[in-house]
């Protein structure tokens, strides 16, 4: 009898609880935008193309920047980049990967990628002052409207020298 009970239990936690394992085309079609945006946020980074830099966002997209500062609009956040990239990140090269997605909904999703930028003239206010390699961590809530999924809100994190 004990044996039947527990097979029934077992049976019952398999039946009940669903495979998080399987992706669903959902699923895929977050982390294919999410990669995407990724992808794109470091290419035009590396050609210091505010233009390009820009179609990541909303036009009323909110960045929280590593130094605290919140820049409203993706007029105001690609402006902050030209300037960077014109100053003391100029020359600087960016390379980042996705390290989780949190689905808020159909249209809505939490991307959290960490982000390196090597190559720059000297680090910037609120940085670990010494850093050859400035390591964040980037957290941005993406919306799809109309099929195409961009950055809604942003909060870029420097990560503390170890």
């Amino acid at each position: 009898m004990k044996s039947l009970t527990a097979a029934c239990a077992i049976f019952t936690l398999f039946a009940v609880v669903p495979d998080v394992s399987a992706a669903t085309p959902a699923d895929s079609d977050a982390k294919a935008a999410a990669d995407a945006m990724v992808k794109r946020f470091a290419d035009s980074w590396n050609r210091t193309d505010g233009a390009a830099y820009g179609e990541n966002y909303w036009p009323e997209a909110e960045l929280v920047n590593p130094s605290g500062a919140i820049l409203n609009g993706q007029k105001a956040i690609v402006q902050e980049h030209v300037d960077i990239w014109a100053g003391i990140l100029k020359g600087s090269r960016a390379t980042g990967a996705v390290r989780r997605i949190q689905m808020l909904g159909p249209n809505y999703m939490v991307v959290d990628f960490d982000l390196q930028v090597s190559g720059f003239r000297q680090p910037p206010p609120g940085s670990p002052p010494d850093a050859k390699v400035l390591r964040n961590h980037l957290k941005h809530v993406m919306e799809k409207r109309n099929g195409v999924w961009k950055v809604l809100s942003a909060q870029n994190t420097f990560i503390a020298a170890n």
